[in-house]
C-alpha cells in the first residue's frame, strides 16, 4: 500500500508539471474587479468613450525649460516617447508650443534670420494669453516654477481577450506592463543631472507586482530555509524533511494546475503560494512526525491515530482561505479558491508520501537524541499551567468574554487606510519620486469627471461647465489627524484638489484672441484638434462630420457627446482623505446636474454618463473593498470552522469554546494594532479569516485528546489538564513552524505582505499559548454545566487509570 500510494503520486506529478507551466498573471486593473463591479463599469464607461486613459508622466528637472534650448530637449523626448509601442500620444511643453501657434501664427519671412533665433511665441513673458496658456497646463506639463517638465503619457489600451488572435497578438507586445517597460528605459537613458522618474497609478501597480513577485520567490526560499532547520533541530529527523520537501512540491504543482484548469490567474496576492503552503504542510506534518517519535509507537498507529485531526486541521485551513471568496474583489476571491485548493491538496500529499517516507530506517536519517528528546512524554510545566487554568476557570472564562466585547467593540471603530501609495515603505524609491511629484508638480493622482455634452457645444454649455469648475476648485476639506505616506501631517486646509482642467477652459484662453473671439466654440475645438490631437480627443467626443452640428437646432440641443473634466489631486492623501475628497467631488457634481438638466432638457442616458472615475478612483475603491469585506469574511470562516469543529466533536460547547478562544487573538492583536497607532489596510483586511483556519488546528488536536480521555473514563478536569500536557508539545512546535514561517514575510518591501505577515504571526503565538491555557478552563466550564456531578482535580496531577 505504501508504494502504490507513492506511485500514484509520482505519476500524478509529472503531467501536472507540464500542465501548471501555462499559469499566467493578469496585471491588468480590470481584473482585479468583478465584471459587473458598478467601479469597474464607470472606468470601462471612459475607456470606451476617450480611448487611452492609462495615464504615466516622465518627469524631470529643466531650469531652463522655457526656452529654445529647453524646448529642443523636450521635443526630442517626447518624440522619443510618442514613438514608442504602446503609447497612445503624449502632452509636453512641445505640444503646447505647437498648440500655441495656433492662437499666435508664426509668420516667416525671406530676410529672417534662422528659425532658432525667432522668439518662441508660448515664452514671451509680456504676453497676457501666452501667460494664461502656460498656467493652463501648469501641474501637467511643467511645474508652476517651470523648473521641472512633466511629459504626460496615454497609453493605449489593451485589447479585449476575445478578440481575433491577431489582436491578441499586438496586444501581447503592447500591453501596459511592456510599455511601461520601455518608458522606464528612456527615463533611465536620460543624463543623472535630469533626475528623470516615471509615475503614475500604472506604475505603481506595475512596481507592486513586481515587488510581489520579488517576494514570492525569496520568501518561499526564507520560509522552506528556515523550516526545515526548526524541523532539525527539534526532531532531528530528515525523514520529515523529505516529507515537507515532497508536500510542498506536489501541492503547489498541483495547485497551480487545478489554477490553469479553472482558468484563474496569478494575481497581486497570490505570488507567495510556495510559502503559505510551506507553512501549512510543515504545521500539519509536526503533528504526525512527534507522534511518530512517540516510544513504542509505529508509522500505521501515528497515522491511525491523528487520521481524522489532520484531515480536520486541513480542512479548517481550507474553510479559513475559502472564506476569502465572499469577498468583492477578485484578487482576494481567487486567493481564497487557491490557498484552499492547497490547503486541500496538501491532505492529499500527505495521504500520499507519509507511509513511505516515514517508513524509511532511522538508521542514516535521524540524528542522535537524547533521553530527554522524546515528544511523546507530557510536560510537567504545562500540566501546571492547565491545571491552574482549570482551576480559576470561571475566572478566565469572564475575562475571555470581557475581552472579547471590548477588543470587537474597538477593532469595529478602527480606521481604515485605502492610500494604495501607503503600501510601499517610506524610504523606497517610489514613495519618494512620488513625494517629488507632489512637491514640484502638486499631485500624482489623476481621476476623471465625464458629463454629457450637447451636439453643438454653445457658449452657454461651456460657462456651465467652468462653473462646475469653479466648484471643484474651491472644494477645501477639514481631515483631522491625517497622515500622508511620508509620514509628515497633512493640514487639513490642503485636503483639495490641486488641478482642473477641461476643454472649457482651452476655449477660455483661445477666445481671447481677437481673431477667434467671433467663431463658435466647436470651430475653436476644431483647430485645438488638429493643432494636439491626443489631447483634445481625450477630453471631447467629436461629432464625424461639421454638417452634422450645423443642422442641430441651438434651442433642443440634445445631449449626445461626452465631456472630460482631468482632475489632479496628492497620492500622498490617506485613505480617509481622499475618500472624502471624492465623496464631496461626486455631491458637487450632482448638484450642478440638476441645473445642467434644466437648462438642456431631463436626459435619462445621459445622467447616467455624469460619472466620477479614473485609475486613481478605482485604487482606493479597491483597498476600500477589501477592508470592507474582512468582517463578512470572518463571520463566513467562522461559521465553516464551526461547523466542521461541531461536525468532528458533536458537542457545541466544545465548539463554541474552540471559535472564542481562536477570535480572541485576531481581535487583541487587530487591537494591539490601532493602540500603536496602526490603520486597517491591505495588509490585516484578510488575517481575521486566514489566522482562524490556521490557528484553530491546535484546539482540534486538544479535543480530540479530550474526547479520547473523557471515553476511557477520565473527568472532565482530568481530560482537559491531561490533554494540553500530552499534547502541548506537538502543539507549540506546529504553532513554531507557523509563526516563524509568516514571520519571514515581515523582510518584504511591500508593505501589507509584511503586515500581512507580522499580525498572522502574532495571532498565530498567542493563539497557541490559549489553546493550552485557555482552551482548557473554557471546556471545563462549559461542560460542567453539563454534567451531573463534578470531579475534584487530585492535587498530585496523576491521571486516571485508562
Amino acid at each position: 500500500m505504501r508504494v502504490l500510494c507513492l506511485l500514484v503520486g509520482c505519476l500524478c506529478f509529472l503531467p501536472m508539471v507540464y500542465y501548471q507551466s501555462g499559469l499566467t498573471m493578469n496585471r491588468s486593473l480590470a481584473a482585479m474587479f468583478a465584471d459587473d463591479d458598478e467601479a469597474l463599469l464607470d472606468y470601462q464607461h471612459l475607456q470606451s468613450t476617450f480611448g487611452g486613459n492609462l495615464v504615466v508622466m516622465l518627469v524631470y528637472d529643466d531650469d531652463r525649460l522655457m526656452t529654445a534650448e529647453g524646448l529642443h530637449r523636450n521635443r526630442q523626448w517626447t518624440e522619443q516617447v510618442e514613438s514608442t509601442e504602446g503609447v497612445e500620444g503624449v502632452l509636453s511643453v512641445a505640444k503646447l508650443v505647437d498648440a500655441f501657434r495656433y492662437l499666435r501664427p508664426e509668420f516667416s519671412l525671406p530676410f529672417a534670420g534662422s528659425s532658432t533665433d525667432k522668439p518662441i511665441a508660448l515664452f514671451q513673458p509680456d504676453d497676457n494669453i501666452a501667460e494664461q496658456f502656460r498656467d493652463l497646463f501648469a501641474g501637467y506639463t511643467h511645474s508652476n516654477d517651470e523648473t521641472t517638465a512633466a511629459i504626460v503619457i496615454m497609453l493605449q489600451q489593451p485589447t479585449d481577450e476575445n478578440e481575433s488572435t491577431v489582436a491578441s497578438t499586438v496586444t501581447s507586445t503592447t500591453d501596459v506592463s511592456q510599455t511601461v517597460t520601455r518608458l522606464r528605459r528612456i527615463a533611465d537613458e536620460m543624463p543623472p543631472s535630469r533626475r528623470a522618474m516615471l509615475v503614475g497609478e500604472p506604475v505603481l501597480l506595475e512596481d507592486a507586482f513586481d515587488l510581489i513577485l520579488s517576494d514570492g520567490r525569496r520568501l518561499a526560499i526564507g520560509t522552506i530555509g528556515l523550516l526545515c532547520v526548526v524541523i532539525l533541530l527539534t526532531l532531528r529527523d530528515a525523514r520529515v524533511v523529505i516529507l515537507a520537501a515532497a508536500c510542498i512540491v506536489w501541492s503547489t504543482v498541483a495547485t497551480r494546475s487545478i489554477m490553469v484548469f479553472w482558468g484563474i490567474e496569478l494575481s497581486l496576492v497570490s505570488a507567495i503560494l510556495l510559502a503559505l503552503v510551506a507553512v501549512v504542510v510543515v504545521a500539519a506534518i509536526m503533528h504526525l512526525a512527534v507522534r511518530c517519535h512517540q516510544t513504542g509507537s509505529t508509522i500505521t498507529a501515528a497515522i491511525a491515530a491523528l487520521a481524522i485531526p489532520i484531515t480536520c486541521t486541513c480542512l479548517t485551513d481550507a474553510a479559513g482561505f475559502a472564506a476569502l471568496m465572499v469577498s468583492e474583489v477578485r484578487p482576494v476571491i481567487e486567493f481564497g479558491f487557491m490557498t484552499a485548493t492547497a490547503a486541500c491538496c496538501v491532505l492529499v500529499s500527505l495521504a500520499l508520501f507519509s507511509p513511505m517516507v516515514m517508513s524509511l530506517p532511522e538508521k542514516h536519517l535521524c540524528f542522535a537524541r537524547t533521553n530527554g528528546d522524546d515528544h511523546g512524554t507530557t510536560s510537567p510545566l504545562l500540566r501546571r499551567l492547565a491545571m491552574r487554568s482549570v482551576k480559576h476557570h470561571f475566572g478566565l472564562g469572564v475575562t475571555a468574554l470581557v475581552f472579547l466585547l471590548v477588543t470587537l467593540g474597538y477593532v469595529m471603530r478602527l480606521e481604515t487606510n485605502s492610500s494604495f501609495l501607503d503600501n510601499f515603505r517610506r524610504d523606497s524609491s517610489i514613495v519618494q519620486s512620488y513625494a517629488r511629484v507632489e512637491e514640484r508638480l502638486g499631485g500624482a493622482g489623476v481621476w476623471d469627471v465625464v458629463l454629457p455634452a450637447p451636439s453643438t457645444i454653445t457658449p452657454t454649455y461651456f460657462e456651465r461647465v467652468r462653473e462646475l469648475e469653479d466648484q471643484l476648485r474651491k472644494i477645501e476639506l477639514k481631515v483631522d489627524g491625517e497622515q500622508n505616506a511620508n509620514d509628515s501631517t497633512t493640514d487639513p486646509s490642503n485636503v483639495r484638489l490641486s488641478k482642473v482642467l477641461s476643454l472649457a477652459d482651452a476655449d477660455e484662453v483661445a477666445r481671447q484672441v481677437t481673431m477667434l473671439s467671433f467663431v463658435t466654440p466647436d470651430v475653436r475645438l476644431a483647430g485645438m484638434r488638429a493643432a494636439i490631437p491626443t489631447f483634445a480627443e481625450a477630453l471631447l467626443t467629436f461629432p464625424d462630420t461639421v454638417e452634422q452640428q450645423a443642422d442641430a437646432p441651438s434651442d433642443s440641443l440634445e445631449m449626445t457627446r461626452s465631456l472630460r473634466i482631468m482632475l489632479r489631486s496628492n497620492e500622498s492623501l490617506s485613505g480617509k482623505a481622499k475618500a472624502a475628497l471624492m465623496s464631496r467631488v461626486r455631491d458637487t457634481v450632482q448638484e450642478w446636474s440638476a441645473g445642467i438638466d434644466h437648462q438642456f432638457g431631463d436626459n435619462e442616458p445621459a445622467a447616467d454618463r455624469r460619472i466620477v472615475t479614473g485609475y486613481s478612483v478605482l485604487m482606493s475603491r479597491l483597498v476600500a473593498s477589501l477592508i470592507r469585506d474582512q468582517w463578512k469574511a470572518l463571520g463566513v470562516a467562522l461559521v465553516v470552522v464551526g461547523l466542521l469543529i461541531w461536525g468532528a466533536t458533536y458537542r457545541f460547547s466544545l465548539t463554541v469554546a474552540a471559535l472564542i478562544v481562536n477570535t480572541l487573538p485576531i481581535l487583541i492583536v487587530l487591537s494591539a494594532m490601532g493602540i500603536f497607532g496602526g490603520q486597517l489596510d491591505l495588509g490585516s483586511a484578510t488575517i481575521g479569516a486566514v489566522s482562524i483556519g490556521l490557528s484553530i488546528d491546535g484546539s482540534i488536536h486538544f479535543l480530540s485528546g479530550y474526547q479520547r480521555r473523557k471515553v476511557a473514563g477520565y473527568s472532565t478536569s482530568h481530560a482537559a489538564v491531561e490533554s494540553a500536557a500530552d499534547l502541548g508539545a506537538p502543539i507549540l512546535l506546529a504553532s513554531a513552524a507557523l509563526v516563524i514561517g509568516f514571520a519571514v514575510l515581515v523582510t518584504s518591501p511591500f508593505v501589507p505582505t509584511a503586515t500581512f505577515g507580522l499580525l498572522v504571526a502574532a495571532t498565530l503565538a498567542i493563539s497557541a499559548a490559549a489553546n493550552l491555557t485557555l482552551l482548557p478552563a473554557l471546556v471545563v466550564w462549559f461542560e460542567r454545566r453539563q454534567e451531573n456531578a463534578t470531579q475534584s482535580l487530585p492535587e498530585n496531577g496523576s491521571t486516571d487509570p485508562q
